[in-house]
């Protein structure tokens, strides 16, 4: 008698022999890596939004997905982006654009088990003080990438107290 042959645990195997060791592999934030690019930036807000107003903090989200601004904290306009860190120990934050109106870029970075941000004055981020800012196509200048190290980050805890610091004593 003949054994049938499970394909699926077969390739299942396969890729995983073939494949290298994720860092994202059961790690508690996992599941953050399974959404969808385009939704990792409404989490990203989402999760400032509820964070910053559980701290006690003024929020208001952006009215629309393609404003000018994606949300309010202290009544300062911010520009949100959400990257997962990868391999390279490094998070790569898209679509970075300098035309929109806001006053600071803020960035959520997603580690397997701990969550970091960072912030820069726009004026600092054109200046190139957060880095380096590489176009996303060859040819373009509306939308950059930015690229950081863990180490460049700071842990969220931190961020009540850096908006209550900067963002509350900045006279715009």
């Amino acid at each position: 008698m003949e054994s049938r042959i499970d394909a699926v645990g077969l390739l299942l195997n396969v890729i995983r022999d073939n494949s290298p060791q994720s860092i994202w592999t059961d790690s508690p934030l996992e599941p953050f890596r399974r959404v969808e690019n385009t939704n990792r930036g409404d989490i990203g807000e989402e999760f400032f939004n509820r964070y910053l107003t559980q701290a006690g903090l003024s929020v208001q989200k952006g009215d629309a997905r393609a404003g000018r601004q994606d949300m309010r904290i202290a009544g300062q306009s911010f520009e949100v982006k959400t990257a997962s860190l990868g391999a390279n120990n490094t998070f790569q934050f898209n679509h970075v654009r300098l035309d929109r109106d806001y006053r600071y870029l803020l960035c959520l970075g997603v580690c397997p088990d701990r969550i970091v941000y960072n912030a820069w004055r726009k004026g600092a981020l054109a200046e190139g003080e957060a880095g380096r800012l590489v176009r996303m196509a060859e040819g373009q200048s509306i939308t950059f990438k930015l690229t950081k190290r863990v180490a460049d980050m700071l842990p969220i805890e931190e961020l009540p107290d850096w908006v209550r610091l900067e963002v509350m004593a900045d006279p715009q």
